[in-house]
């Protein structure tokens, strides 16, 4: 039923895209295009997030506010 794909055209270029898409760990070397990018991604998005952590540690209350049911709010009433 299912798996009988030997039947479908291959267009070479899409195999050679998907080929590189999957093997980018082999070919990937630091230059001036590309360390902006690590310094970006390995650092400076880290550290904001760490700093935005930090700094709202205590400013933002997390407890859940729920309402009162009625029955509550019946006996507070009286």
């Amino acid at each position: 039923m299912a798996g009988h794909h030997d039947n479908l055209l291959k267009d070479p270029a899409i195999e050679e895209w998907i080929w590189m898409r999957q093997n980018t760990h082999r070919y990937f070397k630091i230059n001036r295009r590309t360390a902006p990018a690590l310094l970006m991604m390995g650092l400076v998005v880290p550290a904001a997030t760490i700093y935005l952590a930090i700094a709202s540690q205590d400013k933002v209350d997390l407890t859940i506010k729920t309402k009162k049911s009625w029955a509550e709010a019946y006996a507070e009433s009286k």
